[in-house]
């Protein structure tokens, strides 16, 4: 079976808008990657538009040939065994980073007591960065992203899940 990646926000993006400065460079990687499964996840979808609906600026030409091009991709949707692997990776890195006082114990016992904005912060994520990555992990899809931010998540996706199948594109 041919390998099949999931692009993660940070290169779907760019890959949709053509008049992004690294566009040609990231079509050009994706075509490199030869007779592949490219896709995205409801997430992404849902980034990407959110982008769209907060950037007025942009002209309309440039918004619907984003929209154009983003229905031409898989949309893998977030599922109950999707949720399963948020889970495992979300847990593990409550234990890892949750907050500890000067005697290393924890601020808060329970996941449900740091619902406060800091959370993704304090933990070090970013909520739908976990969401896109555990889709990548049940679908075994090979991830892309440009966003290094992504680091722990992964390192914690391995540990957890043996998912050692991302790439970090360098795009400067």
């Amino acid at each position: 079976m041919k390998d099949a990646y999931l692009l993660d926000t940070s290169i779907a993006s760019i890959a949709w808008d053509g008049g992004h400065p690294s566009h040609h460079k990231v079509r050009s990687r994706l075509a490199a990657l030869g007779d592949v499964s490219i896709s995205v996840c409801a997430i992404t979808i849902a980034e990407v538009l959110y982008g769209l609906c907060v950037s007025p600026n942009i002209d309309r030409q440039r918004h619907d040939a984003v929209r154009q091009a983003l229905q031409q991709y898989h949309v893998w949707d977030i599922a109950r065994h999707t949720a399963e692997v948020y889970a495992c990776i979300r847990g593990r890195l409550f234990e890892l980073y949750a907050p500890r006082n000067k005697k290393g114990r924890l601020t808060a016992k329970q996941p449900e007591d740091l619902r406060d904005r800091t959370t993704a912060k304090e933990l070090g994520i970013q909520e739908n960065d976990l969401w896109i990555v555990s889709v990548a992990v049940q679908y075994d899809l090979c991830f892309l992203t440009s966003d290094r931010k992504m680091q722990r998540i992964l390192d914690v996706a391995k540990e957890v899940h043996g998912y050692d199948r991302a790439l970090i594109w360098e795009l400067t």
